[in-house]
């Protein structure tokens, strides 16, 4: 559980865990374009679920950094 408070913007509640979400969508695209050009989607077996993994472990990473 989060320590941040839920954000009220426009009217509308957003839960502390949507600017996490954002955040490490927002890192995960920046490292995903890192990532394209050095070939490492080459040595991945499927690059969906490879993107899916890591997301989920950025997310994580960043969840952790607000708890």
């Amino acid at each position: 559980m989060s320590l941040l408070p839920v954000m009220v913007i426009f009217g509308l509640s957003f839960p502390p865990v949507f600017f996490e979400i954002l955040l490490a969508l927002v890192v995960f695209f920046l490292l995903r374009r890192v990532l394209q050009p050095t070939g490492i989607y080459d040595f991945v077996w499927h690059p969906a679920l490879f993107n899916t993994a890591l997301y989920c472990c950025l997310f994580y990473l960043i969840s952790c950094m607000f708890v």
